[in-house]
Formats: structure tokens, C-alpha cells, sequence
């Protein structure tokens, strides 16, 4: 296989729409709202490319007492996107290591899409990305599979198309390409390998280590949360954290702390034994560095004493 497509929402990107409904209904009220507006048919209409601003109107005026919660959706659109997927980051990042081509195809408003783009950096990951409602044409239409394989020049004999919607792979599946069904990002690793795509993951050995402003990572261990990937970059902006073998870590200080006393810097251990924080050796141009595809959680990172790297 030389090409793998991967559908975004539920895949790549958690989505919630009720998210951005809970800035104004009750949350006991949202699912009731969204069945008596039929919101999934509704939705999809934007998917497919209506304009918002005519698809909202229409909406408003078969529910004209909805029209706040109705507007509600666009106007807190980015609400809805409530994180990365865990473990498809780090699958990308595998198959992109492998020399496969990595491509998106999704069933999204173009109007909406631009807040995906600007907001996660993993998307940047994809050579590209076609968007369901800058078509005219939305999964699982056939034409829109045909399209995507033509636009990109691929093979679909060589190429897998990854989606958590059993009607979309199917349908992937007649215009020749391979479906995967996505359920979690464990088991669509497991069948890449059995498909061949990729090996077992390397196993690391050795100990790797991020460095921090100590003052931000005081202030994560208060607040449980370290949102970021390296100094002043967010984890989302990258899709990944910066980490750094022992032997890197005095450059890593040198290129990004240098302006820092030590005692204003903080040396972090990154455990490498945890599924679920999976760890990808990449060289995006600076050499081979490990990346961390997960939050940092600071409840099970560990200071390392001065002196000891």
C-alpha cells in the first residue's frame, strides 16, 4: 500500500456538537433539541455545501422560538472540537516514517473547517485534505471516493481508507480501495500490521526527558494539566510534545533555554512504557528526535535531579 486516507471526526479530531449547545441550553435539554430539529439531516446539508446563513434561516423558521440555540452551533463552532483522537497522531506520524502517502477526506462544512485548521497541527500532517463541503458532494457517495483518488493521482488498489462509519469504508470498498473500520487507534495500528503497513513499534530503552520553564510546570502540577509541547507552543499547534535523549538535552537547552538561569528551567523523565503514551523517533529536519504523542500528564512525569543528565 502506498497511500492511506483518513477520514477527520471521530478519527483524527473528537468532535461533540453539543458542546457548543451547552453555551445556551441546559445540558438536560440538548439531546432533545437536537432530535426535534433533526440536527444530524441538518447537518449534513452543510456537509454537502449549503451556506450556513441560508440553512440557519431555513431552520429558524420552522423553529422560530430555537433561533439562539439554533445560531448557537456556528457561532460556537470551535467548542465542538474537544481534542485530538488519542494514539492517531502517532499512527500518522508511523506512517509517514514508512514513506506512505497520508491524505483526509471528510464530511465538514467548508465554512467550519478553517477552525480545525488553525487550531490542530496534526492536520498539516496530511498532504491533503478534501473537504466534503467545498465539493458538493459528501460520504458515502461513490463520486466523492472517485474524486478523491483522481485529485491525488492514487491507485485504490493501493490505498486504505480509514473511517468510523461502516457506510463510508463500504463505499470506499467499491470504488476498489481497502476499508478499515476505526475504533480506536490500538486496534487500527493492530491491523496496519497485519495488513503489512507497519511493524511491531520499536520498543525505547533508553530514557527520555523533556525540559520546561519551571514556573509553567509549577503551575501545571497545581492545576493538573501541562497543555504544551515545547516552550511558548502549544500541544495541540504541534500534535505532539518535544522530547529529547539524553544527549540532546543540552542542545535542546542550548537552541530554547539559553535566555534561563537553570534554576528557572525544569528537566522532566517521560515514562516510555505506557501504551497509551506513545512515543514516535522523528526526524523532521533536525535530526531524530522522540516525540510524545499525548499530554503530558503531570501526575506521572517525574523531576530529574540537577546533575544527573
Amino acid at each position: 500500500m502506498t497511500a492511506v486516507i483518513f477520514d477527520l471526526g471521530g478519527v483524527v479530531l473528537e468532535w461533540d456538537p453539543r458542546q457548543a449547545y451547552a453555551t445556551v441550553l441546559a445540558p438536560e435539554l440538548i439531546d432533545g433539541f437536537l432530535e426535534r430539529i433533526g440536527f444530524d439531516a441538518w447537518n449534513r446539508l452543510h456537509d454537502q455545501g449549503l451556506p450556513y446563513a441560508r440553512g440557519e434561516a431555513e431552520l429558524i423558521r420552522r423553529f422560530p422560538d430555537d433561533e439562539v440555540a439554533i445560531l448557537a452551533y456556528r457561532q460556537h463552532f470551535g467548542r465542538t472540537l474537544t481534542a485530538m483522537v488519542p494514539g492517531t497522531a502517532a499512527l500518522l506520524a508511523e506512517l509517514a516514517g514508512q514513506g506512505v502517502r497520508l491524505l483526509a477526506l471528510t464530511n465538514w462544512s467548508a465554512e467550519t473547517f478553517p477552525y480545525a485548521e488553525r487550531r490542530f497541527g496534526i492536520l498539516k500532517r496530511f498532504e491533503g485534505v478534501l473537504v466534503s463541503g467545498a465539493e458538493g458532494l459528501a460520504k458515502p457517495d461513490p463520486d466523492i471516493f472517485r474524486l478523491a483518488l483522481k485529485r491525488y493521482g492514487l491507485d485504490p488498489a493501493e490505498t486504505f481508507f480509514i473511517d468510523d462509519r461502516s457506510a463510508n469504508v463500504s463505499a470506499a470498498e467499491t470504488v476498489g480501495m481497502t476499508g478499515l473500520p476505526f475504533t480506536d487507534a490500538t486496534t487500527l495500528r493492530r491491523d496496519l500490521v497485519h495488513h503489512g503497513v507497519l511493524s511491531a513499534r520499536p520498543l525505547i530503552d533508553v530514557p527520555v526527558y523533556h525540559v520546561a520553564e519551571r514556573a509553567v510546570w509549577e503551575l501545571a502540577q497545581r492545576t493538573g494539566r501541562y497543555p504544551w509541547s515545547s516552550r511558548g507552543l502549544g500541544f495541540e499547534a504541534e500534535g505532539f510534545v518535544h522530547c529529547a535523549f539524553a544527549d540532546q538535552v543540552p542542545q535542546v537547552i542550548a537552541n530554547y533555554f539559553a535566555d534561563l538561569p537553570a534554576p528557572d528551567r525544569v528537566l522532566l523523565s517521560v515514562p516510555t512504557d505506557r501504551p497509551d503514551w506513545p512515543i514516535v523517533v522523528e526526524d523532521l529536519g533536525v535530526g531524530p528526535y522522540p516525540h510524545l504523542f499525548a499530554e503530558l500528564d503531570p501526575a506521572h512525569v517525574t523531576e530529574v535531579a540537577a546533575g544527573v543528565v
